[in-house]
């Protein structure tokens, strides 16, 4: 599977019920060192582009960083695992 083939899909909790949309993948090496998908971005709304300002640490111009902010707010960071995603 493609990481296009999730982002901008809708991700569920195990009992069906609605997060959001996939906004992004989080990828980390497994012990073999092939990255391996470890948590999804979920936006609560379709907004369009990230712009890296939604991940914690991440600091540029302040007016661009609060902008994105609060167009993103409601982005979380859920583990793979928790996370399941339907094809529209």
């Amino acid at each position: 599977m493609r990481a296009s083939d999730l982002i901008g899909q809708t991700a569920t909790d195990s009992s069906g019920r609605a997060l959001g949309r996939v906004a992004d993948l989080i990828c980390r090496p497994d012990p073999d060192g092939r990255p391996r998908v470890h948590s999804v971005l979920i936006v609560p709304r379709r907004r369009g582009r990230l712009f890296g300002y939604e991940r914690e640490g991440i600091q540029g111009p302040w007016l661009i960083e609060q902008f994105a902010r609060w167009l993103h707010r409601g982005a979380r960071e859920i583990p793979w695992s928790e996370v399941q995603v339907r094809p529209e």
